[in-house]
């Protein structure tokens, strides 16, 4: 492990560059200075979000705003292709699961979809809940070490999200359908980008399913067991980075 690797890192406000000062949010502050223990003149990290990531020198310690100088940039991460997760809003607190785990498996792009058995209050909540999300995949980006962080999107009726998708390889989740890894290993070619939906709790329609296959979308199976919502997505998403992996050997 390289010096800069071994760096706390942190998130930045936005966009960064040699010799700038730029002062953390209180989150980010609080962690550095109250849970880390990270004095004046220590060296951390700071990425955007955006992809860059820099080495940087703490000048005010300040638990609620702390200043750091921004000293270079650290060596670009390759470029990865894009994942997209679109899901259907588990009730309560179980898709901020969903959105750490995949997150940390490399995710960079969430959809909330309303499908025809998401019930009206999960819908109501996926709308309140935006924000929240995006602030879980900060943290799971910055945990991770991930340059990125995934965008979460504002939710959409599945029917249109369906039809807007046109590009990569494109999956719903929906049991009975052809086994994830048999229809894997059949594709010749790493994609651009791969698009993963999976259903609610109550399950994808058959009217859905027809929609979104001639929308482009193939039909794949996780498996003999139920799976809830979350762990669908994670499964979905686990298999396709251990897919992306192997293709890259």
């Amino acid at each position: 492990m390289s010096n800069l690797e071994r760096l706390r890192r942190f998130l930045a406000p936005g966009p960064c560059s040699p010799g700038q000062v730029i002062t953390l949010a209180a989150d980010q502050s609080r962690h550095m200075v109250t849970v880390l223990r990270i004095g004046t003149g220590r060296r951390i990290r700071v990425f955007t979000g955006q992809g860059d990531e820099f080495a940087a020198l703490v000048e005010d310690a300040d638990s609620t705003a702390a200043r750091v100088r921004i000293v270079e940039k650290c060596p670009a991460q390759p470029s990865a292709i894009r994942l997209t997760v679109a899901f259907a809003p588990p009730p309560g607190q179980r898709a901020d699961i969903l959105i750490e785990k995949a997150t940390e498996l490399g995710a960079d792009s969430f959809q909330p979809i309303l499908c025809e058995r998401v019930q009206g209050f999960q819908a109501a909540a996926a709308a309140r809940r935006t924000e929240r999300w995006q602030r879980k995949a900060q943290d799971a980006a910055r945990q991770s070490e991930r340059a990125s962080v995934p965008e979460v999107q504002r939710p959409q009726r599945f029917e249109d999200y369906v039809n807007g998708a046109r590009d990569g390889l494109r999956l719903i989740a929906f049991p009975g359908a052809p086994g994830l890894w048999g229809l894997l290993t059949g594709i010749p070619e790493v994609p651009d980008s791969v698009t993963m939906v999976v259903g609610p709790a109550g399950g994808l329609t058959s009217a859905e399913l027809d929609l979104a296959k001639q929308a482009g979308f193939r039909a794949v199976s996780l498996g003999p067991r139920i799976l809830r919502a979350e762990t669908a997505a994670i499964c979905l998403l686990g298999g396709i980075v251990l897919w992306l992996d192997a293709m890259r050997e």
